[in-house]
């Protein structure tokens, strides 16, 4: 019965998308409560020339301002918010006044029209800009705060190195790395302690099969092409995805996603178009050039459970950058997202960093 209920609500989602394929966005300039959001605006508007949507939270907007840069690519993290609202409640919004951004293709800003190859890293560096100056304009700030997640952190990196006049510093939470065949090495070593120590040997034997390790200690992986799916699996399984937590993408992202209130139901289907319309883009391409000097301060936010892009990659990207200033902070009780995971602890962190 479970799996028939799967099957009846996927095949709901996907006639759901069909219906929509033919749908125009109706999105225009202008502002409006974000439903089953407290404190929080849902604002469109143009930015070079195309309509981008953000939500902005906070409780004071005295306060710092902070410019949230998303991961996937492709994936708005505003309603984590609202999903997780008992089990990781974020209280970001009462100590900075925040903007969660829908860059170029994504959530609010997806556009049917939009060309995977228009959606490079110059483009967006220069939408961040644009809507930086929005940010500095409306809430007449000198400058502003600047922190990336996930994929997003190669545009957050590259925005370190570049701009020095839009922010203050930048929080790198579970910073992208420029390996990503590393990604599996460091991830493989890691949990396979975690299932040793738990007796799982059936997850070690499903984690086995992805991966060769030679008599020479040479890393190999089996089917690099179809790895990422598989991969996810093993993630879940040893508790350094997502979050510590979390079990399964489809009962804890696309369900919970799907039933956030934030997002209408249409933008609910754009949500996903944008997930694929970004994994085709030019911006998906990009790595970052840690040999590049940062021109404004940088902090690393890591989870020691985080090998969706491993802290120990982090940890050795955060040796070698030059940077005005830079720390690095590890979460111990968190997997890839410990601003949610250990909210407060994260806040104490940034607010240190803060003028």
């Amino acid at each position: 019965m479970k799996k028939s209920s799967k099957i009846i609500s996927a095949l709901s989602i996907v006639l759901g998308v069909f219906c929509m394929i033919s749908c125009k966005s109706s999105m225009v300039a202008g502002s409006q409560e974000a439903e089953s959001l407290e404190n929080t605006k849902k604002i469109f508007r143009m930015v070079n020339k195309n309509m981008n949507g953000m939500f902005i939270s906070s409780t004071n907007e005295n306060n710092p301002v902070l410019l949230f840069i998303s991961g996937g690519p492709g994936v708005p993290e505003v309603w984590l918010n609202e999903a997780y609202a008992k089990e990781y409640p974020n209280e970001l919004s009462k100590y900075f006044t925040v903007c969660w951004w829908d860059y170029l293709g994504e959530g609010l800003s997806y556009d049917s029209k939009i060309k995977p190859q228009e959606i490079t890293l110059e483009r967006l560096a220069s939408d961040a800009h644009e809507v930086a100056d929005y940010l500095k304009t409306t809430y007449k700030k000198q400058k502003i705060y600047l922190m990336a997640h996930s994929s997003g952190t190669n545009l957050g990196f590259y925005l370190a190195q570049t701009n020095k006049n839009d922010f203050y510093c930048y929080f790198a939470m579970g910073q992208d790395h420029n390996d990503q065949n590393r990604r599996y090495e460091e991830g493989y070593y890691f949990m396979k302690k975690v299932f040793e120590e738990k007796g799982d040997k059936k997850s070690l034997e499903k984690m086995n099969k992805l991966v060769t390790v030679l008599e020479d200690g040479t890393f190999k992986i089996n089917n690099p092409e179809k790895i990422g799916k598989d991969w996810e699996e093993i993630l879940l399984l040893a508790g350094c995805a997502t979050t510590r937590q979390m079990k399964s993408d489809y009962k804890d992202i696309f369900k919970k996603q799907m039933s956030c209130k934030c997002y209408t139901f249409g933008e609910r289907i754009n949500f996903w178009k944008g997930k694929s319309l970004l994994g085709k883009s030019e911006y998906r391409k990009y790595r970052i050039n840690p040999s590049v000097p940062c021109v404004i301060p940088v902090h690393f936010l890591s989870g020691y459970y985080d090998y969706t892009t491993p802290i120990t990659l982090s940890k050795e990207l955060y040796q070698t950058i030059e940077a005005p200033e830079k720390s690095f902070y590890t979460f111990h009780n968190s997997a890839h997202s410990p601003l949610w995971e250990e909210n407060k602890l994260v806040i104490e962190a940034m607010l240190k960093h803060v003028r």
